[in-house]
């Protein structure tokens, strides 16, 4: 959804806007034409300064293109659920859901603004869908959807999520998060096996082409099963889709992207960019 974007897709033309911030989580990739990162902050709200034009309703992005070692200042000034006023440029064409800017430079990262202040007080109380077993899921308004830490194998925990929808396809989520919890040994092994069988067989394949050497399939499930942990269930079930990440950045640092649907079944696994 969020692809590495180039500095000529936004205008040129430089505007004082207001955000209210959501998730400064400052996850992104390197860009190729320059060797920086390329930052996403998600935001719950934004206003123009000029024309105080107010945006809620669609997903909004704002993009840094920072220095790696640039970090940690923007963490410290950038705040989760905050108020930032901030001087960017637009996106030459905006989305009719998302809405993105290139960030030029920080003018006020503690903004008043009686309107937006409103806003993210509403935003503030917290909504929880309940669960029989699994317990209180809550309402992340960032990505709208509903999430939960739940206790997995080997003490650790992950991340499980659905998305906002009905209460029939919430409950049908919520149920399937249930099952896959109270089997999460086996379903934990079923996943792990899948995706590492579907890793080394295309890496095989590819390197037998090629002409090189290959890995021995037991062996590497074995190694990866071991190593490997589980680190979120997302659920989206109006498409009856379900996304699994798998990882250990002391390992290997990118993630295993496992996807299957709500019947339990599993169709793909890919090494993940991001």
């Amino acid at each position: 959804m969020f692809y590495l974007q180039k500095e000529s897709e936004f205008s040129e033309e430089y505007k004082d806007v207001a955000f209210i911030i959501g998730s400064p989580d400052f996850f992104g990739a390197k860009t190729e034409d320059d060797n920086k990162i390329n930052v996403l902050i998600m935001c719950i709200a934004y206003k123009d300064i000029e024309t105080g034009y107010i945006e809620k309703n669609k997903k909004i992005v704002v993009r840094m293109k920072i220095y790696e070692k640039e970090l940690d200042y923007y963490k410290k000034i950038i705040k989760r659920e905050s108020i930032v006023k901030l001087k960017v440029r637009y996106e030459k064409e905006q989305g009719e859901d998302l809405a993105e800017f290139l960030l030029s430079d920080i003018i006020d990262n503690n903004y008043k603004d009686e309107d937006l202040n409103k806003m993210l007080k509403e935003y503030l109380i917290p909504i929880y869908y309940n669960d029989e077993v699994l317990g209180s899921f809550l309402y992340n308004r960032m990505v709208g959807s509903f999430d939960k830490e739940i206790e997995w194998v080997n003490n650790k925990k992950i991340l499980t999520a659905f998305d906002d929808s009905n209460e029939s396809d919430k409950n049908k989520a919520a149920s399937f998060l249930r099952d896959v919890f109270l089997n999460k040994e086996e379903f934990d092994k079923k996943v792990k096996d899948y995706s590492a069988r579907k890793i080394i067989r295309e890496g095989n394949n590819i390197s037998s082409k090629n002409g090189g050497n290959t890995i021995d399939e037991e062996v590497f499930i074995k190694e990866f099963m071991g190593k490997m942990d589980f680190l979120e269930i997302i659920v989206h079930e109006k498409d009856d889709y379900v996304n699994y990440r798998l990882g250990n950045k002391n390992v290997f640092r990118m993630d295993i992207i496992v996807e299957g649907n709500l019947n339990g079944n599993l169709f793909n696994a890919f090494i993940s960019p991001f």
